[in-house]
């Protein structure tokens, strides 16, 4: 099998990141991903995990996490999704990504355990399904020592919740997937909370209290030793319970922050990925290298250090051209919305904004433009390459309704190009609303 074949083949199975599904209690279970690792020989059970879950975060802590991993010398690899412009980006080894003769080589493989399934009760496997079965393939292949897995949605039934990990992580929730996760905070964080596992610490971002007393219910049921990471000043002696973050500063190249560690005290720390709220995604990071300390995998204090420094992930806040300024960035639900309003505000000047926004349908559209709109001068409104993309027209009417200027175009080349041609090079143009908006303006 060649690579395109391979790549074909994946691309032919249902992805309900770009369709949802209609029947949600038939296309998400457990059973699928088990029959399959069945069939491979469970190579999962040969790995030493690091699960992440979150509605927001939990991709730039997967990356900063394993970035320090491979600092400290460690064999790591790393899964993530989605993907910005091959979906090789989502398994990675030492920070390099599955090569293509790799690809053909496990989908040649495990192609016919995926086919087998197909009219059994449990019925075809996924595409995301198919995606965690090579990455866990590739990486007992690849011999590493430590996997750091981000969940791919929720966690009680996502395909990754099928390892027992050395340590896990909770990073911000928030009202997203409602659809499929539920319409509160304590539904969406018992779906999430569901990757804990009995006896396997945890480390918590900050929450709101009623989803903080649902994930600590749950902690508390597994026997899960928790520990916190919160914001604050950076004093005292670490306690070897919690983490705390201090912000310094942020700018369009980093983040900088002191931090107590459960163990260490850290001085101006510093990461690529900008915006204060990395602050606390890199203190969720470090906890999980020092648990990983404990289980025999040491993470010295350089290696934290140069690892922060050296992570990259790109579509966070991202700046793609200086004049005028395109800052291209990944935020998709409220939460990250309001994060990424208060990035701006805090890093970048400019003479007008010009907002390109392209949202998913099942995205409650208003409350991400809420706190956007008060900043943009103009939005332009589109349609990411998905199946899901709400239609520019509708954005425009909540733009109309809050009396801010917008125009149409129907795809996120096209709105890009018509905020280059109208801008200026003291403007600034911002890109959001989901992976496949940000992929447009690479």
């Amino acid at each position: 099998m060649t690579y395109p074949e391979a790549a074909a083949y994946l691309a032919s199975l249902v992805d309900y990141e770009r369709r949802p599904p209609t029947e949600p209690g038939r296309a998400f279970n457990l059973e699928r991903m088990r029959r399959l690792l069945d069939l491979a020989g469970q190579p999962h059970e040969h790995l030493r995990a690091l699960h992440i879950a979150g509605t927001k975060g939990k991709g730039s802590t997967a990356a900063m996490l394993a970035s320090m991993l491979t600092a400290a010398g460690h064999r790591t690899g790393l899964y993530t999704s989605p993907h910005l412009i091959t979906f090789r980006e989502r398994i990675r080894v030492d920070a390099r990504m599955i090569p293509k003769a790799r690809v053909a080589r496990w989908v040649e493989r495990i192609r016919p355990w995926l086919e087998s399934l197909r009219g059994s009760p449990v019925g075809k496997p996924t595409f995301f399904e198919a995606y965690t079965l090579l990455a866990f393939c590739y990486f007992a292949e690849a011999q590493t020592d430590l996997i750091v897995l981000e969940v791919g949605l929720g966690g009680r039934l996502d395909a990754t919740n099928v390892v027992t990990p050395l340590a896990c992580a909770i990073t911000a929730l928030g009202l997203d997937h409602t659809d499929l996760l539920g319409t509160t905070l304590p539904e969406i964080a018992a779906e999430k909370g569901a990757i804990m596992k009995p006896g396997v610490p945890v480390v918590f971002a900050p929450h709101p209290p009623e989803a903080r007393r649902v994930l600590r219910r749950i902690a508390h049921d597994r026997g899960a030793p928790v520990y916190t990471v919160r914001r604050g000043r950076v004093e005292g002696r670490p306690t070897g319970r919690s983490v705390i973050v201090e912000p310094v500063a942020a700018n369009a190249r980093c983040a900088r922050f002191h931090l107590r560690s459960l163990t260490r005290t850290y001085r101006a720390l510093r990461t690529p990925l900008a915006g204060r709220h990395q602050a606390v995604n890199a203190g969720v990071a470090v906890a999980l290298t020092e648990l990983a300390d404990r289980c025999g995998f040491p993470v010295s204090a350089t290696a934290v250090r140069r690892g922060l420094a050296a992570t990259e992930w790109r579509g966070r806040l991202e700046v793609v051209l200086r004049r005028p300024l395109v800052v291209l960035d990944a935020a998709h639900d409220v939460l990250s919305a309001r994060a990424l309003a208060g990035a701006l505000r805090e890093m970048f000047r400019w003479g007008r904004l010009w907002l390109v926004v392209g949202l998913s349908r099942e995205k409650d559209a208003a409350g991400f433009l809420r706190p956007l709109l008060p900043l943009a001068d103009t939005v332009i409104c589109t349609a990411a390459a998905t199946p899901r993309a709400l239609p520019p027209e509708e954005l425009g009417t909540l733009c109309e309704q809050r009396g801010v200027a917008w125009q149409a175009a129907p795809n996120v080349a096209q709105a890009v190009s018509l905020a280059l041609a109208r801008a200026d090079a003291r403007d600034l143009i911002c890109g959001t609303g989901s992976a496949y908006c940000v992929v447009g303006g690479v």
